[in-house]
């Protein structure tokens, strides 16, 4: 007996909790005064015992049964934690493995871009390194031709300097040579105008009076005109002696005089002039005094 109850103490302790139980409610509902009166029989108490029993029996089933469901579904659950646990470590795995290719995968592609960046960096830097030679070479080129042409410039220059200096010095000879020679005819001009200036004299004072003696011929007397009167005529000539031109620039004071003198003028034209255009200047634009009391 003692062992049984050290087996299944739980049990035992839940039947004695159910009976006290049972019997404060079976107090409970009993009347005040009969409950002192209250005498059990021997086999009353055998056969609640009983009852008892059976029934702590069914709830020790019943515990069992539930211990053993809730075994099942702790052990279910254990084993659906062992299979989650291995699925997300496989999962985990699974994923370390596929981060892993990933990272590989990245490595290589890493890998090749920089190899294709490398490669294109050498290619660009072979190119960068052939048009700076190419420029280089250009520019050799350039600075050659720049020189060579310096050269040719400079030698044109110095010959050009050369021949430039060579006209400056001819041409300086012929200026002089030239200043020389205007010098020796401005010379000989001059004295040979001198020299017709002396004998033009003569020759311009006798056509002088030849223009003068054939205007006073055919001067008309103005009727009534005192005598005594003058007037101061200008005239413009022509190579052939024909007047172009006659006007009284000093007037006589008498109008009909003035007159009359110009006429005379125009009836006189052609008027004697030398031939030599030298002595001819000096009538192209001559002024007489008109006094017909003079000839």
């Amino acid at each position: 007996m003692l062992n049984w109850i050290r087996e299944n103490s739980i049990a035992f302790t839940f039947a004695v909790f159910f009976h006290l139980l049972l019997f404060s409610l079976l107090f409970a509902s009993m009347p005040e005064d009969k409950a002192d009166n209250i005498v059990f029989k021997k086999g009353d108490i055998v056969q609640v015992t009983a009852i008892n029993m059976n029934n702590y029996m069914a709830e020790v089933n019943k515990i069992k049964q539930q211990k053993a469901t809730e075994k099942r579904q702790h052990e279910a659950l254990q084993r659906k934690k062992i299979a989650d646990k291995k699925k997300k470590k496989e999962a985990l795995k699974k994923a370390q493995q596929e981060k892993k290719r990933k990272q590989v995968e990245k490595k290589k592609a890493e890998k090749k871009k920089a190899e294709a960046k490398r490669k294109k960096e050498a290619k660009r830097k072979k190119e960068a390194k052939r048009k700076k030679e190419a420029k280089r070479k250009k520019e050799a080129k350039r600075k050659k031709a720049e020189k060579k042409k310096a050269l040719e410039a400079e030698k044109k220059r110095k010959i050009e300097k050369k021949r430039q200096a060579e006209e400056k010095r001819k041409a300086e000879k012929q200026r002089k040579a030239n200043a020389e020679h205007q010098a020796e005819l401005k010379r000989q001009s001059a004295q040979d105008e001198a020299i017709r200036e002396i004998r033009s004299k003569g020759v311009v004072k006798r056509y002088v009076a030849l223009i003068q003696q054939k205007i006073e011929r055919n001067w008309r007397q103005p009727l009534g005109s005192p005598k005594r009167l003058e007037c101061k005529i200008e005239i413009v000539l022509a190579t052939n002696g024909r007047v172009t031109s006659v006007e009284v620039i000093k007037s006589s004071g008498n109008l009909s005089f003035d007159r009359s003198v110009e006429n005379a003028v125009r009836r006189a034209s052609p008027l004697p002039v030398p031939t030599d255009l030298f002595i001819f200047k000096k009538f192209e634009v001559m002024r007489l005094l008109f006094d017909p009391g003079r000839f």
